[in-house]
């Protein structure tokens, strides 16, 4: 298997994961406005925040302008220049999934590029404006669409394998972005569990914005608390969105595609890996809360780039490996 073809799968699973988590951020943010009564800052900035844009959002509008609710959808939802938006993830999933139509089965790529050609028709603009809930449910349910069309129709050997590899990277990072929303709209956690209801209601969106309200209810009887929503996001390793369940799950994957002994290719990216495994197999929600949830999440963040970054030099831009992929910087 050629680095490029490789690199192509890996980034393929990572845009259109972003697509998905974007359009249910965006939906359950729109829904959630009904229920409790938030500041636009304090509701919709949080979201250009945690995608890593903020500063390149500021320069492109007013200060009056930049938090209102519509300007922020269209930034995140429209905008060519902003490449965390829905517009150039699909966009980018598309053309790696282009460049490896022969790798990647039929029903596969008429999913995804019929969701583009969608996407660039009068209808979807239609639909936004009309019935933006419809909308961002149509993206998210098509790249859910995708996900199962793979599991079904591709081989599971190693083009399989990275863009699973990749899937569980890109979901390990984003629960932590996720996270982090609430401490960019109301504040950091409260260590002893005294949470005013707009803070539980916030729990509750942070769940749904991770599919993740039934199962954390499966696991608790209790009302959603800062400590408890943050322990089953990070630590629990049935739920399939958890930190932990998509770090042991990148350690299956990656021993899936490592070539066999005695070759090194993937030894740095295992290295890093199983020190970030231990070191969140080492940790406790007490010893996050005490330490700080923003530090701990903002570390999170940084542990899985490093990691995408080693992957990439092991098996994309490998000297072993002949000429390397065109390297793909991750944008969120």
């Amino acid at each position: 298997m050629i680095s490029r073809v490789a690199e192509s799968c890996f980034w393929l699973n990572r845009y259109v994961e972003r697509v998905e988590v974007l359009s249910r951020m965006l939906g359950v943010n729109l829904a959630f406005q009904l229920d409790v009564d938030l500041e636009d800052a304090e509701r919709w900035r949080p979201l250009v925040v945690v995608t890593g844009q903020e500063e390149e959002f500021l320069k492109g509008s007013e200060a009056a302008l930049a938090d209102d609710s519509e300007r922020v959808q269209e930034y995140l939802t429209w905008s060519e220049d902003n490449p965390s938006s829905l517009y150039s993830s699909l966009r980018a999933a598309r053309e790696n999934a282009r460049t490896i139509r022969e790798t990647i089965s039929l029903e596969m790529w008429e999913t995804l590029n019929d969701l583009w050609v969608w996407l660039g028709q009068r209808s979807a603009r239609k639909l936004y404006h009309g019935d933006r809930q419809a909308f961002y449910l149509r993206m998210r349910n098509q790249c859910l669409l995708f996900h199962g069309i793979a599991q079904a129709t591709m081989l599971h050997e190693d083009p399989f394998e990275f863009m699973r590899l990749g899937t569980a990277i890109e979901r390990a990072g984003q629960t932590a972005r996720i996270l982090d929303v609430k401490h960019h709209s109301i504040g950091p956690t409260a260590s002893d569990g005294d949470e005013a209801p707009g803070e539980v209601a916030e729990w509750l969106a942070i769940l749904r914005f991770c599919s993740g309200v039934e199962p954390f209810l499966k696991r608790n009887t209790a009302a959603p608390s800062g400590a408890s929503v943050a322990e089953f996001l990070l630590f629990d390793r049935a739920f399939a969105r958890s930190v932990l369940h998509n770090l042991d799950r990148t350690g299956n994957f990656l021993r899936l595609v490592r070539p066999p002994r005695p070759s090194p290719i993937g030894e740095r990216s295992q290295h890093l890996l199983s020190e970030l495994r231990q070191r969140m197999q080492e940790m406790t929600i007490e010893s996050v809360l005490s330490k700080g949830l923003h530090e701990v999440l903002t570390w999170i963040v940084g542990a899985t780039g490093e990691l995408s970054g080693a992957i990439h030099d092991d098996f994309f831009d490998a000297p072993a490996q002949g000429p390397p992929g065109q390297s793909q910087e991750q944008s969120a």
